[in-house]
């Protein structure tokens, strides 16, 4: 299975003879560093999914945590406007389901369309701002809003 077999012939854990032109400890080299990329690139989706079905970037997670704490010190609970459950964020971000592209799609390598603008996101109802975190106290910028710097100019 994937290789296994010439991995352990390459390591003389069975007593076939390597029968490639390719020096066994190159063979078991690439493999040993295929196996640990793949490794990494599975650690990385599943962060990923992780995030997105947190309704949640990497820099928004970070923000989180602080939110989380902050919060905690106060009495309060933080709860993110963007998450609307695992389930209907990753149906929302891949645009997926009853109100979008049917399931395959994702399989394929079509081109679909977000279900936004990219300017407003879905937020839980009754939400229009994070809950536990007052104005003024956001780590990130909106881009709306302009900074002293420009003020000046």
């Amino acid at each position: 299975m994937l290789g296994f077999r010439h991995a352990l012939i390459a390591l003389g854990a069975t007593f076939d003879p390597w029968p490639y032109v390719v020096p066994s400890f190159c063979f078991i080299g690439t493999y040993v560093l295929s196996v640990v990329l793949c490794l990494a690139v599975l650690i990385m989706l599943l962060w990923h999914i992780w995030g997105i079905a947190s309704g949640e970037t990497s820099v928004e997670s970070q923000d989180h945590e602080i939110y989380r704490k902050v919060a905690k010190e106060r009495g309060e609970t933080f709860v993110n406007s963007y998450d609307v459950g695992k389930r209907a964020n990753l149906t929302l971000f891949f645009n997926v389901g009853p109100n979008g592209y049917p399931l395959y799609t994702l399989l394929l390598p079509l081109r679909i369309m977000p279900y936004t603008d990219g300017f407003s996101w879905a937020r839980r109802d009754g939400l229009i701002r994070h809950h536990g975190v007052r104005e003024g106290e956001e780590l990130t910028d909106d881009d709306g809003e302009e900074h002293e710097s420009e003020q000046i100019l």
